[in-house]
């Protein structure tokens, strides 16, 4: 039988899985009971061991998916796609590895949206007078068709292959079904970043195949990179209707699309079902990458954005600070947050930057729709609150302390979005390097092993919008805009590895677990202060 823990926390599971927007008054408190530190909880997950550091995780569907990644310095481990189907309720975790194959389409096509232009299909003349009577426009010349960014496949390594090869220091993030994959570096090019034109990866879970995205002709493309981050959001995504095509006779116009669907009276059964689309052959969304270790040991601050649809790179503002590599980035309610980073000197911190997005979106009273994303303003730096402490002696002058904690400076770490009861959003930060080693990259630096939780402000009417509204009006304080130590607790009580948590690491790969479980965050392998890779995952709750 089950001991009396598991039980309870079953029953506890059980509850917590019940919808959370069921009306309720709003509790008074702050978030952790008014006190200065927030709960979560650990859980050791049992898969085969993967170790590794220097790789990507992507959760899609209740599947966590691992790519690359080393195991010795510089020597990249394989080019697998490594699935882990994640735990639910009382269901262990399972795990299963996919050869890299490309996709049937070989290729997800990269042409812009062109305008909307008549088609000449020059079929041939009915002897029917009705189909001799023209009713179109002489027909436009033949717009130029992109190019792919293969065709300069001369200047580039590696773009042959139609699997991306074993790599590190690379980024990923999810659209819709699919994980896009940038950059890094392979057992070719270990000291230097893989320079693929600015050509993109995608990986179809759907039908675990792998095909890529190349740049259109004239767009710019950014620096190859290694150890940057990467986000992405699914917007664009509502896209503008294409007017009806116009009909070349009057029989045409007569006859409409009877000859595909039929008529109400007899339908042509699978017309729908044929003609069906799947909205990411199109593609939508964007793919963010910011920062980096570029070619010559150079370092990078700047942002660039991918539009899947048009297949096109834009660089936004860059971010604040000195260049580095290794630093968090996280999306929240159309802002990007970024924390840390290595600088090659040092690591850094102090401040959390935050650059706001907006969405460029048209409409001519023909039709309209969302064309891409884009920067509004400049990045801007929240930083901790200080104060004037007396000096300690009348040779000493005054100095200033902050007044509230803050995360310690970090590269290499998480940070990731989860979802708070009642609404609330919070910005998750936890382990990394807290120092470098002397050896760089072939040693191991000392580690963080805690968690921070920052509250995002809350946007339109929740529970938690309410409550913060009613306790800032009596002057209460609220925990929005702020940094909470979290102090983590086993999962189950009576584990011992739940009890012990991951210890201090970096080099880790993480992921929100996303529906599955709104408030949890799976973190993957990384590497240790005796430079010991690990390939152990653990689930993060914040409570």
């Amino acid at each position: 039988m089950e001991s009396f823990a598991k039980l309870k926390r079953r029953g506890t599971d059980l509850l917590s899985s019940l919808p959370h927007n069921l009306p309720s008054m709003p509790h008074l408190q702050r978030p952790g009971g008014g006190s200065s530190t927030m709960k979560g909880t650990w859980q050791h997950i049992s898969i085969p061991p993967l170790p590794r550091s220097s790789h990507s995780l992507d959760i899609v569907a209740g599947n966590a998916y691992i790519f690359g990644g080393e195991v010795e310095p510089r020597k990249p481990v394989d080019n697998d796609m490594h699935v882990i189907v994640l735990p639910s309720s009382s269901a262990s975790a399972d795990y299963y590895a996919v050869k890299a194959k490309p996709s049937p389409k070989q290729q997800i096509s990269g042409k812009t949206s062109a305008p909307i232009t008549e088609e000449d299909e020059n079929e041939a003349q009915l002897k029917d007078p009705l189909s001799d009577v023209d009713l179109s426009s002489p027909p436009p010349a033949e717009a130029e068709e992109p190019s792919s960014a293969t065709s300069n496949k001369s200047k580039t390594k590696g773009l042959d292959s139609q699997v991306p090869c074993p790599r590190m220091g690379h980024a990923t993030a999810v659209i819709g079904s699919r994980i896009f994959l940038f950059g890094g570096r392979s057992a070719e090019s270990s000291s230097e970043p893989l320079d693929e034109g600015g050509r993109v990866w995608v990986f179809e879970t759907k039908t675990q195949t792998w095909s890529y995205l190349d740049p259109y002709r004239n767009s710019p493309v950014p620096p190859a990179r290694s150890y940057f981050a990467a986000v992405a959001t699914d917007k664009p995504r509502d896209f503008a209707i294409k007017p009806l095509r116009r009909a070349s006779s009057w029989k045409e116009w007569a006859e409409g699309d009877s000859a595909e669907v039929g008529i109400p009276q007899r339908p042509i059964a699978g017309n729908v079902a044929a003609h069906a689309t799947d909205e990411e052959d199109a593609g939508f969304g964007t793919f963010i990458i910011h920062g980096g270790c570029t070619a010559g040991g150079g370092r990078t601050r700047d942002v660039w954005a991918f539009d899947v649809r048009s297949c096109t790179w834009k660089e936004l503002p860059s971010a604040p600070g000195p260049a580095r590599g290794g630093a968090a980035l996280a999306i929240a309610k159309s802002r990007l947050y970024r924390f840390g980073g290595y600088d090659g000197t040092q690591e850094l911190g102090g401040q959390l930057d935050v650059l706001e997005l907006a969405l460029d979106e048209f409409d001519d009273r023909v039709s309209k729709g969302e064309i891409g994303v884009f920067a509004r303003g400049e990045w801007q730096m929240l930083v901790p609150p200080v104060t004037s402490a007396p000096p300690p002696s009348a040779e000493e002058t005054a100095k200033l302390v902050p007044t509230e904690e803050w995360p310690g400076n970090r590269s290499v770490s998480s940070l990731e979005l989860v979802l708070g009861g009642g609404g609330r959003e919070y910005l998750v930060l936890m382990l990394g390097e807290k120092s470098p080693s002397s050896e760089g990259h072939a040693g191991a630096g000392r580690f963080w092993d805690d968690v921070w939780a920052f509250q995002i402000p809350p946007v339109g009417m929740t529970a938690a919008s309410v409550t913060d509204a009613f306790l800032q009006a009596v002057g209460r304080k609220t925990g929005e805009g702020k940094w909470t130590t979290v102090a983590p607790g086993p999962y189950e009580e009576e584990s011992t590895l739940d009890a012990q948590g991951p210890g201090p690491r970096g080099w880790i790969a993480s992921a929100p677990l996303g529906d599955l479980e709104e408030n949890a965050i799976l973190v993957f392998g990384g590497l240790t202060e005796d430079n010991t890779r690990l390939g152990d995952g653990w689930i993060f709750r914040l409570e």
